[in-house]
């Protein structure tokens, strides 16, 4: 019933000091573009905090700066928007559970995997 109150109140995930440092460099080539109140950006969100990211966010509405990033580089003014950089491009993520999908992927344990992440 109150399953993604759950959500919001789980501890992140405990790595060890040298482990979170790695993901912590792995996750900083990662930017999300939200919008505020955003009930998808809210459940990205939830997710990154679960597993102990440290990814920068963009508001898209307060800034016309990020909000030309997000239309330029994804194609599209529509969050949330997970932006990839790799060395010589950008991949542009859309969509609250490709995003989750991608995050779980990339930075969540076996025993991380067990937690039900879509609710």
């Amino acid at each position: 019933m109150f399953h993604w109150l759950s959500g919001l109140l789980s501890k992140p995930v405990k790595r060890s000091p040298t482990r979170q440092h790695q993901v912590d460099l792995e996750s900083g080539r990662l930017t999300l573009y939200i919008f505020p109140f955003c009930p998808y950006c809210v459940k990205v969100n939830r997710i990154i905090r679960k597993l102990n990211l440290k990814i920068e966010q963009r508001d898209a509405v307060s800034s016309t700066t990020y909000a030309d990033e997000l239309r330029q580089g994804g194609g599209k003014m529509q969050t949330p928007c997970l932006k990839i950089q790799h060395q010589d491009k950008a991949d542009w993520l859309y969509e609250s559970d490709d995003i989750i999908l991608y995050l779980r992927q990339h930075f969540a344990t076996a025993e991380d995997l067990t937690e039900d992440y879509h609710s």
